[in-house]
């Protein structure tokens, strides 16, 4: 009998991917602080929520090393026994959060992983046009201490992943390589997210890191607000409705998953 390959989406940009009983985990956020947290003052990761919502994991995938993609890692991988893969900031601010050195990896673009029934490409990726970026990217700060800041957080390189699993191939990122499923920030600028998407030609599009983390998991999920650089300009949440019928009418080959957070989904049956 064939094994199935179950995802989950965590919220913001968290993926948990399940084969058989093998736990592969991407960037799991779940302490989500409030915005004015932004401005100073150490914050903790919950390790009882990371621990209700994945209570098991034997590898997790960091892409960067920006808070809402890494502050959980250290305390999910705690309690699960975990290994962790991410970039040398983001391994360094593990090690701050007293995980061995054993059970932490740096990585770089180029290298290619064995994780269980999961083969993993590691590629590189761009990150989005930020306000004040010289304050989240860089060297991190010296003589950091738990717990951090939100800005301690600084990211020094950015990653994709391609994921083969069941014969499926599984693109987390936007560098560009063919795809069953796509694993997409709509947010990013429609031009880009079209250019990835005849690059990538996918079965199956799942939206993720598109709902406002400043809000805690206790209460119900909203879109966040759209860049107001972007066109059209000015201040609005982003539609998500509107996104998936223009993927739908201009890529009529990719079916769009909205997923529902920590619902779990055959991916095996989406795409037959």
């Amino acid at each position: 009998m064939t094994a199935t390959l179950h995802f989950r989406w965590l919220g913001v940009a968290g993926i948990e991917l399940t084969v058989e009983d093998y736990v592969l985990a991407i960037d799991p956020f779940f302490t989500r602080p409030p915005f004015w947290k932004l401005l100073g003052g150490g914050v903790a990761a919950d390790q009882a929520l990371a621990s209700e919502k994945v209570p098991r994991c034997h590898s997790i995938l960091v892409t960067h090393a920006h808070y809402d993609h890494l502050m959980d890692a250290p305390a999910l991988a705690q309690y699960t026994g975990a290994q962790v893969y991410g970039s040398a900031n983001a391994c360094k601010i593990c090690r701050l959060h007293r995980l061995p050195e054993g059970q932490v990896h740096v990585i770089t673009a180029g290298d290619r992983l064995s994780l269980g029934p999961f083969s993993v490409a590691v590629m590189p990726a761009s990150h989005m046009r930020m306000p004040m970026e010289r304050l989240v990217n860089g060297r991190l700060p010296p003589d950091l201490r738990p717990p951090l800041r939100l800005r301690d957080y600084r990211m020094d390189a950015c990653f994709s992943f391609l994921i083969e699993a069941q014969d499926c191939r599984l693109l987390v990122g936007n560098q560009p390589q063919p795809a069953e499923v796509l694993f997409i920030i709509p947010l990013r600028p429609r031009k880009e997210i079209w250019a990835l998407l005849e690059a990538v030609k996918p079965r199956l599009l799942i939206p993720i890191h598109w709902e406002n983390f400043f809000s805690p998991l206790s209460k119900p999920i909203r879109p966040m607000l759209q860049p107001p650089w972007q066109p059209p300009f000015g201040l609005r949440r982003l539609n998500l409705e509107a996104f998936q019928k223009e993927i739908e009418r201009d890529f009529p080959g990719a079916r769009t998953l909205m997923p529902q957070i920590f619902q779990s989904y055959d991916l095996m049956d989406l795409l037959h």
